[in-house]
């Protein structure tokens, strides 16, 4: 049985499951609308940055591509909250030490 696939959108998904495939031997063909990302220039567009945690970096580090990634990341320790009386209140990501990523989407795409 041959091992082929096809997966339409090289986005931050289908990026991720062709290179999975590719390293467990399939013959992967990807679609994308877009243009070469890597050789256009592009504006942030609508796209907030990813908040990278645990289970990401996981499969980052599969696919043998968190040192690259680590480099275009940004620790998020808490978050702020903004009551509608004006207060905030800090909100922590886990205990103290611990964090997730902000990572554009673009440059992960990138990458």
């Amino acid at each position: 049985m041959k091992k082929e696939t096809t997966i339409i959108g090289a986005g931050l998904v289908g990026s991720l499951l062709s290179i999975y495939l590719s390293k467990r031997g399939y013959k992967v063909t990807l679609y994308e609308r877009r243009r070469d990302m890597r050789k256009e220039t592009m504006s942030a567009g609508k796209s907030i940055n990813l908040a990278l945690s645990d289970r990401g970096i996981k499969a980052l580090e599969e696919i043998g591509i968190i040192d690259e990634i680590k480099k275009i990341s940004i620790p998020m320790h808490g978050r702020y909250i903004h009551n509608a009386d004006g207060t905030t209140a800090y909100q922590p990501y886990g205990n103290e030490g611990q964090f997730i990523n902000s990572v554009s989407r673009g440059e992960l795409n990138k990458n």
